[in-house]
Parts: structure tokens; sequence; C-alpha cells
């Protein structure tokens, strides 16, 4: 909940800087870019069991925050511009952590009442957001179509916070641990 709140803020702050007040919003839509990914990436490494899993979820942290590292230093400012590069390397690190996730499901006899765990729901979220948001953006950025960009990313933004919803309308305690 305190995510989604922050997200809302970050929403209303790049909105008053890049609209209202017309001065460049790209580090706060930056820094939201980062706390998204580590997020993710430490909310399934804190579900996960399996050891190896977990390790391999750590690994892909820290390939992530290497090429963020020399993302930041050698190819965009992260004050001045969109770090388009880091949003497809972080949206591809998320949809690996949750195949990792998911796969970890199929091996444990939870997969019986996937529909009553909010951790599914997040995940399969994610999953989709993720997964339509890569080629999207992609093929935005080579062919500028802006106004399509903008619907696609908002049906997928519908379709992500439709899975946290359900999840938090019909998950159970008991399959949430």
């Amino acid at each position: 909940m305190i995510f989604i709140a922050y997200s809302l803020i970050t929403e209303i702050a790049g909105n008053i800087f890049g609209l209202i007040l017309k001065e460049n919003s790209f580090f706060i839509y930056n820094t939201w870019n980062l706390i998204n990914n580590y997020f993710y990436l430490f909310f399934f490494l804190g579900i996960l069991k399996n050891s190896f899993k977990k390790k391999l979820v750590k690994y892909l942290m820290f390939i992530y925050t290497v090429l963020t590292i020399i993302d930041i230093s050698f190819f965009t400012s992260f004050i001045e511009r969109s770090m388009d590069n880091n949003i497809i390397i972080g949206s591809i690190v998320i949809v690996v952590t949750v195949m990792i996730y998911l796969t970890e499901l199929l091996q444990d006899d939870t997969i019986l009442n996937l529909k009553w765990s909010m951790f599914f729901w997040i995940s399969l979220g994610a999953l989709l957001f993720n997964i339509g948001f890569i080629p999207g953006f992609v093929i935005a950025e080579f062919i500028a179509y802006s106004g399509v960009f903008r619907v696609i990313t908002l049906i997928l933004n519908l379709l992500m916070t439709g899975c946290f919803i359900t999840g938090f309308i019909v998950s159970k305690k008991e399959f949430n641990s």
C-alpha cells in the first residue's frame, strides 16, 4: 500500500513539474522507475522459499544494479533524460523474477489454492504489465507513436491494477505466508 501511495505522489509531482511548472520531470520518473524495479525484486526475493532461486534473484539484482550504474554513469543523464535502457532492462529482470516465483509455485502444493493468494495476483499483474510494456515501449521509441503508447500503457496499468484489486478482494490470510 505504501508503494501505491508513493506511485500516486510521483504522478502528481511529475505532472506538477512537467505540465504546470513546465520544468524537467525526468528525475522524478527515473527515481520512481528505480524504486519500482527494486520494490518488485525485493518483494519476490522476500516470498521465495527456495535458496537457489533466492540466489538467482540476488544475482539478477546485482546485474541490474551494475547495468544501472553503467547507464547513469556513461549513457543517460538521470536528471535530463528518460532512462530508456534501464526501463527495458528492469522490465526484463522483473519478468524473469516473476517467472522464477511462478516456477516455485508450480512445484508446491499452494498451486491448488492460487486464486486465494495475494502474492499470485501481484505476480500476475506485474507479469502481464511488463510483458506487454516491453514491446510497446521498444516500438514506441522507434516509431514515435506516443498517443497509442499512452493507450497501451493505460490498458496495461488497468490490467495490473485489476489483478492487484482482485488479489486484495479474494485473498485469504492463510495462503499469503
